[in-house]
């Protein structure tokens, strides 16, 4: 095969942004390549920052000057350099002159068959109170079970371990160890849960070498009149606290909520609460399992026997200041991204939509939770084309690395609720697509 480039006739890129001419595509190279092609950037036009999860690109810039951005760091570019771009790594161009470029992608193989959103079999647990699903774990001995694509019967951690900077988001992967730091749950009480608190990180490590725990509750379903507790709505001292536990008065100083669907409520490490009877919620929490028990109304556990509580080291952990509101004030409206929260540990979306919706995460080098609150949806990964079915009740986990994709409700309208770390801030990048086709 021999080809003149002016003999080629240019088309727009697939960002949208200055125009190529491919010298050779995927289909006829009949191996790992994309495509090879020369593109066309105008001084000013910017093909904005995004990561290929599973291809590697070259670029070599045959005319003008192009400012390239590799994982935040720029380098000013002119002709006769060449750039390389491994898997993963964030990149934009920004062309300071009228330049052109070539570029060439490959496609690594064993990373695009093994990449997608993954799906979990069923975690449930009975207790005393109610019901816990645990929809995405990593916690050891309760850790997920992948239900769907290669990594199918694996558990969660395990699979992590193979590809943790892909799949939890590069800065994650660092600060976590390759852990998932974040537990989702769907509650479901029938009777109260017992009054209890969570340490923080500090405390957690010093006592347990583990996490600490702030957590959120997204109010899925109420019986009239259910309520629940969070927080102090009097002043007290760690000795009253203590006399309180021991003489049963304990929830005469807490502050008692009626709920509804849709209230959100969020509970840093440190606030007593509980969930009680009548209630079923969407829970996301820091990924730990310690939790301090300081009243359980007496009555004994699903062997007969009184629960321990931990009245010592909860008096430690717990926050007694008094706060004017405990309820998360926040607005949901139809077909847009509602942030609920943004915390140090942990940030919360929810989208509503009756036709597809385009999120495109990869920004916040994060994974995402997907918890499907209502609604069946599907969600179609854009550079691989993967589509999964997540049925209401049930989470999905996007890889960091492809989060970009569409909600589509499969019955007319869908409620999901996102939880990822933002670690926007750090990256400064806006992602979307580059140089090759979805």
């Amino acid at each position: 095969m021999i080809r003149h480039l002016s003999d080629i006739s240019p088309i727009l890129t697939s960002h949208g942004v200055g125009q190529k001419r491919v010298l050779l595509s995927s289909s006829e190279a009949g191996c790992s390549l994309t495509q090879i092609a020369v593109t066309t950037l105008k001084e000013g036009e910017i093909a904005v920052a995004h990561i290929h999860p599973d291809m590697q690109e070259a670029f070599y810039v045959m005319d003008g000057e192009v400012e390239v951005v590799l994982d935040g760091k720029h380098t000013l570019c002119t002709k006769d350099t060449f750039v390389y771009v491994e898997k993963c790594t964030s990149h934009e161009m920004r062309a300071k002159t009228d330049c052109r470029i070539m570029t060439i992608g490959c496609v690594i193989e064993s990373s695009r068959n093994k990449l997608y959103p993954m799906l979990f079999k069923q975690n449930r647990k009975t207790l005393v109170w109610g019901t816990e699903d645990w929809t995405v774990s990593g916690v050891p001995n309760s850790e997920s079970e992948v239900e769907n694509g290669t990594w199918a019967r694996y558990n969660l951690t395990e699979v992590i371990s193979r590809r943790p900077e892909e799949i939890l988001g590069k800065q994650v992967a660092k600060k976590y160890n390759n852990q998932l730091p974040l537990l989702t749950k769907i509650i479901e009480a029938h009777k109260d849960l017992s009054i209890q608190v969570h340490p923080n990180d500090e405390m957690a490590k010093r006592e347990h070498n583990k996490l600490g725990k702030s957590e959120m509750w997204y109010i899925l379903d109420a019986k009239p009149g259910s309520y629940l507790y969070a927080g102090f709505k009097q002043q007290i001292t760690p000795e009253e606290y203590k006399e309180r536990v021991a003489n049963g008065t304990i929830c005469e100083v807490l502050a008692k909520h009626e709920v509804h669907k849709g209230d959100v409520f969020y509970l840093p490490a440190g606030r007593v609460h509980a969930i009680c009877g009548g209630i079923k919620l969407a829970e996301v929490q820091q990924s730990s399992d310690v939790t301090y028990r300081i009243f359980d109304y007496n009555r004994p556990g699903l062997d007969g026997k009184p629960r321990e509580l931990h009245t010592e080291l909860a008096s430690q952990a717990i926050d007694y200041n008094v706060y004017p509101e405990y309820r998360t004030e926040h607005t949901e409206d139809i077909g847009t991204a509602n942030e609920i929260l943004n915390t140090p540990f942990f940030s919360i979306k929810v989208i509503e939509t009756t036709e597809p919706f385009h999120r495109n995460m990869i920004k916040y080098d994060s994974f995402i939770i997907l918890m499907v609150l209502n609604g069946d949806c599907k969600l179609k990964v854009r550079s691989t084309g993967y589509e999964v079915t997540v049925p209401e009740g049930n989470s999905c986990l996007m890889p960091a690395a492809i989060a970009d994709y569409d909600i589509i409700p499969t019955n007319g309208k869908t409620k999901v609720l996102e939880a990822f770390i933002n670690n926007k801030k750090s990256i400064g990048k806006i992602i979307s697509d580059f140089f090759h086709q979805n």
